[in-house]
C-alpha cells in the first residue's frame, strides 16, 4: 500500500513544526508548508494529497476544492469556526479537530485567569514595576479567594471537565450548563457538579467560565442581558472563542461595574485594533490566544491527529468530526 500523502499547513516555528512531523506514523509522507504561502502554491500541493493537516484551522475554498483526493482535513486546533464546513460536506471531506488534546493546557490557563482576576494580579504587578509598593497602607481589601466561591461552567466537554477537576481542588462549589451534552448523574457526582439552567448559573455564580464552540447558536450568547443578570462581584472568563461574548456589552458591564472583572484569551477580532476599548479597561485581563499551545500540548495534538488519519487510511471512520447540524 502506498504511503498516505499528508500536507501540513502551519504557522508554527520550524522547531515545533518538526515536533509535529516527527509524530507521523509509518507509511505517512508529510509535507509541511507555511500557512501564509501563496494560494496557488497551496493548490499545487493539495492536488494529490490524501489528507490535509492545519494549524491554525483555515484554508480557502479554492484550496479545499483543489484537494480532489482528500479524505480528511485534520485540525490541530479545537475549533471548527474558521472552516467552511458546508463546502467540506459537499465535497465529501470530513473535518476533525484535535480530540481534546489541548484540554489540560486550556484548563490550566482558565484557572490562571480566574486567579489573576480575583487577586488583581496585573494591577499589583504593574504597580510594583512603577515603583508603587503597598502605597496604600490602609487600602480597602480588594482581592478575593476562590475557596467557597461558586463556579459556573458553560459547556461541559473535554475542557470544561478538566476545569471542574482543578476548581474542585480549590474547594469551589461547582455547577454547570450544557444544552447538548449534559453529563450522566454518575459523572456529575464524580466531579462534584450540579446541573442548572443558564439563567440560574449566571445569576448565582461568583465566577463564570465559558467552554463552548463558536456556532450560529453560541455567537453572542453572553450579551448585555446575560451580563446584567450576574452578581456585581462576579468574574467572567472566556478561553473558548471571542464571538461567544458580545464585546461591546462586556466593555459596558466592566465600566459600569455590573460585574467585577473578566479574563479573556480570545477576542472576536485577533489581534485587536490598537483603539479597541477592551484594551483600555483595567479590570480586564487579556492574553493573546495562548491558552492551548504549550510545549506539552503540541505533541499530544500531533499524536491524536496522526492516529485519526491512520483510522481513515485503514478504512475506518474518523473521530472528533464536526457536527454540521450544530455549526
Amino acid at each position: 500500500m502506498a504511503d498516505a500523502k499528508i500536507v501540513f499547513f502551519t504557522n508554527l516555528n520550524p522547531e515545533l513544526r518538526q515536533v509535529v512531523v516527527d509524530k507521523a506514523l509509518p507509511g505517512m509522507s508529510v509535507t509541511a508548508a507555511p500557512a501564509d504561502m501563496d494560494e496557488e502554491d497551496k493548490i499545487d500541493l493539495v492536488r494529490d494529497a490524501d489528507f490535509i493537516m492545519l494549524f491554525p484551522g483555515h484554508i480557502s475554498d479554492r484550496v479545499m476544492q483543489a484537494a480532489h483526493k482528500c479524505k480528511l482535513i485534520q485540525l490541530l486546533s479545537a475549533g471548527y469556526d474558521q472552516m467552511n464546513l458546508p463546502l467540506a460536506d459537499d465535497l465529501g471531506i470530513a473535518v476533525a479537530n484535535n480530540g481534546g488534546a489541548n484540554r489540560v493546557a486550556v484548563a490550566e490557563h482558565t484557572m490562571m485567569l480566574m486567579l489573576a482576576c480575583q487577586r488583581r494580579l496585573m494591577h499589583y504587578a504593574n504597580n510594583v514595576k512603577a515603583g508603587l509598593w503597598k502605597q496604600e497602607q490602609d487600602r480597602k481589601i480588594d482581592v478575593f479567594e476562590l475557596e467557597g466561591k461558586t463556579l459556573g461552567i458553560i459547556g461541559m466537554g473535554n475542557i470544561g471537565q478538566q476545569v471542574a477537576k482543578r476548581a474542585r481542588a480549590f474547594d469551589m462549589e461547582l455547577q454547570y450548563y450544557d444544552k447538548y451534552h449534559p453529563l450522566a448523574p454518575t459523572e456529575e457526582d464524580a466531579l462534584g457538579l450540579r446541573q442548572v439552567s443558564q439563567e440560574e448559573l449566571l445569576r448565582t455564580s461568583d465566577v463564570v467560565t465559558v467552554h463552548v464552540p463558536l456556532t450560529r447558536e453560541t455567537y453572542g450568547m453572553i450579551g448585555a442581558k446575560e451580563l446584567s443578570s450576574m452578581k456585581p462581584t462576579a468574574v467572567i472568563i472566556n478561553t473558548s472563542r471571542g464571538g461567544v461574548i458580545e464585546e461591546a456589552a462586556l466593555v459596558d458591564a466592566l465600566i459600569t461595574k455590573a460585574i467585577a472583572a473578566a479574563g479573556m484569551d480570545v477576542l472576536e477580532h485577533e489581534p485587536p485594533d490598537t483603539n479597541d476599548p477592551l484594551l483600555q479597561i483595567e479590570n480586564l485581563v487579556i492574553t493573546p490566544h495562548t491558552a492551548g499551545p504549550t510545549l506539552e500540548s503540541i505533541p499530544k495534538r500531533a499524536v491524536n491527529c496522526f492516529e485519526n488519519i491512520q483510522r481513515v487510511w485503514s478504512g475506518e471512520p474518523p473521530a472528533w468530526t464536526a457536527e454540521y447540524e450544530n455549526l
